[in-house]
């Protein structure tokens, strides 16, 4: 006589079956131990079904990318330094805004400017490394600090420094998540009403 087990209506079988009904048991556990974990979170309206989100304040990210700033760079229009990076809300849904200062040399201008750009970011996040990276950069209009000069910097070179920080922040992570049990269970990166957060799910 077979005896039904409770759980999934499951009666018996084969050890393929039983086993692969162990592992969604432990699953499930481990997943509803992780939301015990957290303690604090929420949903976002495409989190789906068993799946819990934590939020990763931009300020903690902004003190990750001040120990890799100033950032040096040269080109055929000079040299390029990135002396400050910030992440900040953007206006659009599941963006994020890369606001960095600079300081820039060229040959017409040897005393150097200073200088900000904006550049609207998307996010992803690569689950072998466990590290957040920017995607989908899109560097805004460029910002100098004296006006006098900055009608001495061309639109190549101005073209130039929105591929430079590009290129840097699109190689350099954002954030580290720690390699902790609930790292296995993320899905995704997204921004949520101006938050960063990691959506967790089976």
């Amino acid at each position: 006589m077979r005896h039904t087990l409770p759980i999934f209506g499951y009666n018996g079988g084969n050890f393929l079956e039983r086993e692969m009904t162990r592992r969604i048991v432990l699953s499930l556990l481990s997943i509803l131990s992780l939301f015990a974990i957290t303690g604090c979170g929420g949903s976002t309206p495409d989190a789906g079904l068993l799946s819990y989100t934590s939020k990763i304040p931009t300020e903690k990210i902004n003190v990750e990318l001040l120990k890799v700033t100033p950032i040096k760079r040269r080109s055929t229009f000079g040299s390029f330094t990135i002396t400050r990076a910030e992440i900040h809300p953007a206006a659009k849904e599941n963006r994020v805004a890369l606001v960095t200062k600079f300081g820039l040399t060229t040959f017409e201008i040897p005393e150097g400017v200073d200088g900000a750009l904006a550049a609207s970011c998307g996010l992803r996040y690569d689950p072998k490394t466990k590290q957040i990276f920017l995607t989908d950069i899109r560097p805004g209009v460029i910002q100098f600090g004296n006006a006098s000069l900055s009608r001495y910097v061309s639109k190549s070179t101005r073209k130039a420094i929105g591929s430079i920080v590009s290129k840097v922040f699109g190689d350099i992570p954002i954030h580290q998540m720690d390699s902790s049990f609930s790292a296995k269970f993320i899905k995704k990166v997204a921004v949520y009403k101006g938050d960063i957060v990691i959506v967790y799910g089976l």
